[in-house]
C-alpha cells in the first residue's frame, strides 16, 4: 500500500484509510477534520455535510 499523495509505503510510515473514498494517505498528506483523517477537504466536506443532491421540496 502507498500514500496517494507522496507514495510513501506502509512499511515506512503509518497510513490511514479515508472513510469516504477508501484511499490510503499518510499522516503528512492527510486532511484532518473533527478527529478523523481524510485524503482531502472534498472527502471531509462530503462526510460531514453529505450530498447536495437531496431534494427537500415536497
Amino acid at each position: 500500500m502507498e500514500c496517494v499523495g507522496c507514495q510513501v509505503s506502509d512499511q515506512d510510515d503509518r497510513l490511514n484509510k479515508c472513510p469516504i473514498c477508501f484511499k490510503w494517505v499518510c499522516d503528512n498528506c492527510g486532511f484532518r477534520s473533527m478527529g478523523r483523517v481524510f485524503c482531502g477537504k472534498r472527502c471531509s466536506d462530503q462526510f460531514f455535510f453529505g450530498d447536495d443532491d437531496d431534494d427537500d421540496s415536497e
